[in-house]
């Protein structure tokens, strides 16, 4: 019995059937790439009673004339700022149907020249100024740019607002095998929700082929946070 309810509990979250942490306020998701925050915090965002801001950190040069890099040449794009116009306008797509603004910041991600940390925190600063809570990338980091983000937050914090870590898609989903551990709670969302996020997912056409080169990601993705109640946030 004890086993049936551990299963039950996390699908009964994850359809909206028992309440979970509610983004309200004014919010600001710190998504690395230009799909990061709609992957990993999409429902939760369609659920929201918030004003939520996307701000995607590396969302890299659109009037750049650079060679494409690696990543970006895979995708077909020739040079940076046409991987970057082509990206942001995936990601205005996305964000419209989960009900977020975006907000992209010219920074250059691993593949082009990165900014200084003191200019990459100025810039973080003024786009979250008139947020109430942030949401920072923190599980698993197996990307460069996400791990360095998130440190950058941790070394120097917001002061005065809520801060929380939020478990990072489809890398865990995918790629991760075990869960994040103790002290992760499902933010709320319902089904609606859930397939307003899979709908904006299906909006990053450039993207999705080259993460399911290894295999699917969108089910495995559905499956893990069936699984956890939904999407995973712990609280500083």
């Amino acid at each position: 019995m004890r086993r049936l309810t551990r299963r039950v509990a996390p699908a009964a979250h994850w359809l909206g059937a028992r309440a979970g942490d509610r983004l309200t306020g004014s919010v600001a998701v710190l998504s690395p790439h230009l799909d990061d925050g709609v992957f990993s915090l999409g429902a939760a965002i369609a659920a929201s009673r918030a004003d939520v801001t996307i701000v995607t950190v590396f969302a890299c040069d659109p009037d750049s004339v650079a060679p494409a890099g690696e990543w970006d040449a895979l995708a077909g794009f020739g040079t940076e700022g046409e991987a970057a116009r082509a990206r942001r306008h995936e990601d205005e797509l996305a964000c419209a149907i989960v009900g977020a603004r975006p907000v992209w910041l010219p920074f250059g991600d691993h593949q082009y020249a990165p900014p200084a940390d003191d200019d990459l925190w100025r810039a973080l600063e003024h786009a979250v100024a008139g947020a109430e809570t942030v949401l920072v990338p923190a599980f698993p980091l197996m990307h460069e740019d996400h791990a360095r983000l998130h440190d950058l937050v941790a070394r120097n914090g917001f002061p005065g607002r809520a801060v929380g870590r939020y478990v990072e898609q489809p890398y865990a989903a995918a790629w991760t095998e075990p869960g994040p551990g103790d002290g992760w709670t499902p933010l709320a969302a319902a089904l609606p929700h859930r397939l307003a996020k899979l709908r904006g997912l299906r909006r990053y056409s450039s993207q999705l082929p080259l993460l399911e080169r290894s295999g699917r990601v969108l089910l495995p993705l559905v499956r893990y946070e069936a699984g956890r109640g939904g999407e995973l946030v712990s609280w500083a």
